[in-house]
């Protein structure tokens, strides 16, 4: 991946990923969040939608769309405390290949 790896994530996605707007828009925001080595974005959907400006009915099943294109994973948080899980979303290892080798795919 190239030195930024959030600026690599926003060109690959913007030019080579031919998805509707609201999908980039997803995968747009979630890479806001990589970290700065590439590793990892985990992201809330209460994040996203704040985020997006998109209502977290409407992300749901973009979501959905997305993990089935193995472009977003989804990760359940269990509290310590034993509250309720919480849901976060990163980018799927296979999309950050995609992103650091973009001739592959």
């Amino acid at each position: 991946m190239s030195p930024n790896p959030r600026l690599a994530l926003w060109d690959y996605t913007a030019r080579r990923l031919k998805l509707p707007a609201p999908l980039k828009l997803i995968l747009l925001t979630i890479a806001n969040y990589i970290e700065p080595n590439g590793a990892q974005s985990r992201v809330s959907l209460a994040l996203l939608s704040r985020d997006s400006s998109l209502e977290a009915q409407d992300i749901q099943p973009l979501l959905l769309v997305l993990e089935a294109q193995d472009l977003v994973r989804k990760v359940t948080v269990y509290p310590q405390s034993g509250g309720p899980t919480v849901s976060l979303y990163s980018l799927s290892p296979s999309l950050l290949r995609a992103v650091q080798n973009p001739e592959a795919r």
